[in-house]
């Protein structure tokens, strides 16, 4: 082998060594870029986590019911049925005191006689609600709500001459309602309401107004 040969081998060695080493050097770097991408993709996603921890600790869930007085503002109605009681199961959540809830009222349901032969007569109401507000932060905390209820009411009469009297009808109204709650510990709360609903209906085209104030009071558990 003469020099020439020796010298053109030595030299694609070293070629062969500088390509390892650069090969090496891309496998290197493109570990290190691998293990920051890693690490900033954990990080965002432990803030995240911390974050979301901490919004969940912030969101208050309560549940409870309440259970009252439910006026009726038609006179004729009112002389027949008269005023009743209601029950109201209800669930919030509240966010940096903003309330987001719903419930379901129920109870009212009254008898009686109607007309000139005093004939058997009865009336039930019940409805959903779904409701927004905001309550102070506070051991007595006031309450402000506003929303939206689904009712239905449901009247009867039994009569002797004609054909059994039916009316069964949905009817949605908005609601507003004010109240307060007292926390005597930590995770109980005691409460007051007063809500009123405009509901007019027209079950035969003629206007009946079951509007009323309900006069609340009830109990609950914070989560």
């Amino acid at each position: 082998m003469n020099m020439v040969e020796k010298a053109s081998q030595l030299s694609l060695k070293t070629e062969e060594a500088k390509l390892t080493q650069k090969n090496k050097l891309k496998s290197k770097s493109k570990s290190r870029l691998k293990i920051m991408v890693l690490s900033r993709v954990a990080l965002t996603l432990f803030s995240l986590l911390i974050l979301l921890s901490s919004s969940l600790q912030a969101i208050n869930f309560q549940a409870g019911a309440f259970y009252g007085s439910r006026q009726v503002a038609d006179r004729q109605i009112k002389e027949v049925y008269g005023n009743g009681l209601v029950y109201f199961p209800f669930a919030e959540i509240i966010y940096k005191g903003f309330i987001l809830g719903g419930g379901f009222e129920g109870g009212y349901s009254k008898d009686g006689t109607i007309g000139l032969f005093k004939e058997p007569t009865s009336l039930k109401m019940s409805g959903y609600e779904v409701y927004i507000g905001y309550q102070f932060k506070s051991k007595v905390a006031p309450y402000l709500k506003v929303g939206y209820g689904s009712y239905t009411y449901k009247q009867t009469i039994q009569s002797a001459y004609l054909a059994e009297f039916k009316v069964d009808h949905k009817k949605g109204a908005p609601l507003v309602a004010f109240g307060l709650k007292i926390y005597p510990v930590r995770n109980i709360f005691l409460a007051g309401e007063v809500k009123y609903v405009p509901l007019q209906v027209n079950p035969l085209e003629e206007k009946v107004d079951l509007s009323g104030l309900r006069f609340l009071a009830g109990l609950g558990v914070a989560f």
